[in-house]
């Protein structure tokens, strides 16, 4: 009789097992999935149209929760004598992102990333300039510009003595083209998705690994029963 619940034991074992198998590979599977649709959602955020960048947000606003990554066209010139150096900025490529405001015509100016340098120089485009970019909120590093305009991050707030004319609260990464010039570009994070995007697929991967769980359960109270059964079949023997 012990015999015969041991082997029925392992028996239920092997089969919760591969049930368990089953759905903890079903759960990543939709994991998976989840994953692919927030990729997805992110490189549609990037693929919009650019909109200019007062509907986008105003001068005296601030940064959009939705902006990041937002594709935007600005239009104005740049404030050559008043250009910038940002130290090691994410996404560029040589020592020196180039960040050059540029004066709209509402009065304010927006900050351009232009490209990256080598060095803490770059000649400006004159005259009236369409600028194309990835609108991106501030960053938390940067403080002040030194003597040599050079900063540490993109930090609106500790650079409006930078810049004559007031500063949105976001900066520009420009495609390449007129503004960047021979610059190496600037190459910007890819906007975050959507929290929404896939949520679907991720409620399934928790489904499956709960119902994971609950096999696991199952066959360990059903090896206690058997154990119970045993237990009683030896004392009546």
């Amino acid at each position: 009789m012990r015999r015969y619940l041991s082997l029925r034991a392992v028996g239920l074992g092997l089969v919760a097992v591969v049930l368990m198998v089953a759905m903890v590979t079903l759960g990543l599977w939709q994991l998976g999935a989840y994953d692919a649709r927030q990729a997805s959602d992110s490189h549609s955020q990037a693929e919009h149209p650019p909109a200019p960048l007062d509907e986008v947000m105003g001068p005296d606003e601030g940064f959009p929760s939705d902006g990041v990554g937002r594709p935007v066209t600005v239009s104005g010139k740049f404030l050559a004598d008043e250009q910038l150096y940002v130290e090691d900025l994410p996404g560029a490529q040589d020592r020196y992102a180039v960040v050059t405001p540029l004066l709209t015509d509402n009065g304010a100016a927006v900050l351009v990333v232009r490209g990256s340098a080598d060095e803490a120089a770059a000649a400006v485009p004159a005259g009236d300039i369409e600028v194309t970019g990835r609108l991106e909120p501030p960053t938390a590093e940067g403080g002040d510009a030194d003597e040599a305009r050079v900063t540490q991050g993109i930090r609106v707030s500790a650079l409006v003595d930078a810049v004559r004319a007031d500063l949105y609260g976001g900066y520009i990464v420009a495609d390449p083209g007129v503004a960047s010039g021979d610059l190496a570009p600037v190459v910007p994070a890819p906007p975050d998705p959507s929290r929404w995007a896939g949520i679907r697929n991720l409620l399934y991967a928790l489904q499956w690994w709960l119902f994971a769980g609950f096999v696991a359960f199952m066959w360990w109270r059903l090896v206690g029963d058997l154990g119970t059964a045993s237990a009683g079949s030896g004392r009546v023997g």
